[in-house]
Parts: structure tokens; C-alpha cells; sequence
């Protein structure tokens, strides 16, 4: 992860979920966010309103750009949330409040995702076609980042493998039931927003992460799904592989010389790949890049990435190229 982190020229490790803690009730929320454009309304327990939008982007973004994608996996539009990703003084509320010692939280679901109607915001997954989930016992003192990924990708490991209709049993309320649900294709790509005043984002080649500090930026979906999706290209397109290969040098000169040319090389594909993925999903990359020239120094992006001119350049020759008859 740290070659990636370097690799992307971003600026700190982040770990997913690791301040802050859930709201304290159960009640579901529906809010819309309308900036520059218009989005579906998401459904988010209160307090995480801003999980809901990133989720929508991102399940929009795999979903209507899967066919730029090699391998799909299934999805159900949800946000699970772990004991495992909170701090110590945090769990015991959390497990009062949620019952998160019996199974993962549901915090988020996309209203166009398959799950809609079916799960809530506050519902606690107990098992996947009847197989029971291990409950989170036992859980170290302090956080430990390493246990939140590993419980988090035990649980998205059987629900990725699921490509035809199955079933989960819940724990809505007190109240115990198992319900139905039919997973539908999307790019591989799993989005988490972590509370962290840095404004940062980065992909490790299965995760993409992106801070409330940097989310608080984005002064629209535009272009918030332009760091979203240049993330998520970076997975697709297996950038974490090649970055940890020996055909890239680590280190202060890695942007200069072979090193530097594949790097730069792997972030122009990202763009690529994300101006397409957005204009499959309803966004304008254009409007989406802009967000470059107002934050690429504060993202400390110039020392692997072309100039924000470039880049912007880049998304107008793209959509321009798309137009032609």
C-alpha cells in the first residue's frame, strides 16, 4: 500500500473509518445533495449523508461503465460499516445503539441499487444464504487498521461471489428476517469515504479511499465523480500491480527518468478510463476536471500527474472526441 500511496503522489496513508463513530439513532434520512447538479435522492442514516453521495457516484460510475471493464462483480449498492473501524471508546455505544457485535451495519443505500426497498439504513447483516457471519469478538484495545480491512474484505469477498439472486438475514429493530436480493454487474471497485480533515484520495487495487476533508472541496458531483472515478480507473486498470513492480523505482527521483514516464503514463490512462467511465454515468468530465486547477496543490498531485491544464485539455479532447458523428 505505501508504494501506491507514493506511486499516486498522494500525501498520507488513510485508514478507513478509523475517527468518528456512527450516529447514535437508528432512524433512516433521506437527503438530497444539489450542487451544480442534480442527484438522486440517497438513503443514509443521519450523520452520513455524505457516505450516501459518495456511494451513489461510485455505484453509478461501476455500473453504467461496465463495459470498460474486463472483469465485473456483482453489487448491491450498499455501505456496510464494522466495530472493527472504530475506535475502542466508541464500540460500546455502537453496540448498544446498532448491534454491531452481531454482524455489519448497514449505513447507506443506493436508492437506484438493487437493495432498495428490500434493506435500511441501521439493518445489521447476520448472514449470506444462510451461512452465519462471525460476530466481532475479542477486538484489540486500540484500532488496528489492519483487522478493520481484513473483517470488511470478509464480508465483501461472499457477497462479490454472488452473481445470481441469494439471500441475507437481517436484524431490523430487534426482528429477525431473511430477505431476497439480486446483485447486478458493476466494475470492481469498493469506495469508502474516511473522516480525516487531510483532503486526500487514493487506490490500493481493490479499495479507493477519499477523505470528508477532500469531499468538502468539491463544489459538485461533477467533481467529485472526477476523483472518484480517476481512483476507481487506477484499480481497474491494476496501477497498484505495476507501481509495486520492479519496472518503478521508489524514492525522491522516482518522477524523473523510466520510472517517471510509467508513472505519468499510468495516471494519463487513469483519466482516460475516468472521462469514460463519467460519460457513461450522466457526468461531464470537463466540469468534473476543473476541480485540478483550483486543488492540485493542495493534493500534492503535480509530482506524478501532467499539469492541471494538460489534464483538463485532455477530458475536453475526450468528450469532444465522443460528440463527433
Amino acid at each position: 500500500m505505501a508504494d501506491a500511496l507514493l506511486a499516486f503522489g498522494l500525501l498520507a496513508q488513510i485508514m478507513l473509518g478509523s475517527t468518528g463513530s456512527m450516529a447514535t439513532t437508528g432512524k433512516l434520512q433521506a437527503e438530497s445533495s444539489t450542487a451544480a447538479r442534480v442527484v438522486p435522492v440517497t438513503t443514509a442514516l443521519p450523520g452520513r449523508e455524505e457516505d450516501g453521495r459518495v456511494a451513489d457516484i461510485a455505484f453509478r460510475l461501476a455500473v453504467a461503465g461496465s463495459k470498460w471493464c474486463e472483469v465485473t462483480e456483482p453489487t448491491l449498492g450498499l455501505v456496510l460499516q464494522h466495530l472493527s473501524q472504530f475506535e475502542p471508546g466508541d464500540r460500546a455505544g455502537l453496540v448498544t445503539g446498532y448491534a454491531l457485535d452481531r454482524g455489519p451495519g448497514v449505513i447507506v443505500v443506493v436508492p437506484a441499487g438493487p437493495t432498495a426497498g428490500i434493506v435500511e439504513p441501521g439493518d445489521v447483516l447476520l448472514a449470506i444464504d444462510g451461512t452465519a457471519l462471525p460476530p466481532e469478538v475479542d477486538l484489540p484495545a486500540r484500532f488496528d487498521a489492519r483487522i478493520a480491512h481484513a473483517r470488511a474484505d470478509a464480508i465483501a469477498d461472499p457477497l462479490a461471489a454472488k452473481t445470481a439472486p441469494f439471500t441475507i438475514t437481517l436484524l431490523r429493530r430487534g426482528v429477525v428476517s431473511t430477505v431476497r436480493v439480486t446483485p447486478v454487474s458493476g466494475c470492481p471497485s469498493y469506495v469508502h469515504l474516511a473522516r480525516s480533515r487531510q483532503r486526500n484520495a487514493y487506490a490500493d487495487g481493490r479499495h479507493v479511499f477519499l477523505t470528508t476533508g477532500l469531499v468538502a472541496r468539491m463544489r459538485d458531483d461533477d467533481e467529485l465523480a472526477f476523483v472518484v472515478a480517476h481512483e476507481m480507473a487506477h484499480n481497474i486498470l491494476r496501477h497498484a500491480t505495476l507501481m509495486r513492480s520492479d519496472s518503478v523505482k521508489h524514492g525522491l527521483g522516482h518522477t524523473l527518468g523510466t520510472s517517471g514516464r510509467i508513472v505519468r503514463q499510468a495516471e494519463r490512462d487513469a483519466d482516460t478510463l475516468a472521462g469514460a467511465l463519467m460519460i457513461d454515468a450522466g457526468f461531464d468530465p470537463v466540469r468534473g476536471a476543473a476541480v485540478l486547477a483550483r486543488l492540485g496543490n493542495d493534493l500534492g498531485l503535480f509530482a506524478a500527474h501532467d499539469s492541471a491544464g494538460r489534464r483538463i485539455a485532455a477530458m475536453q479532447a475526450l468528450v469532444a472526441a465522443q460528440r463527433m458523428p
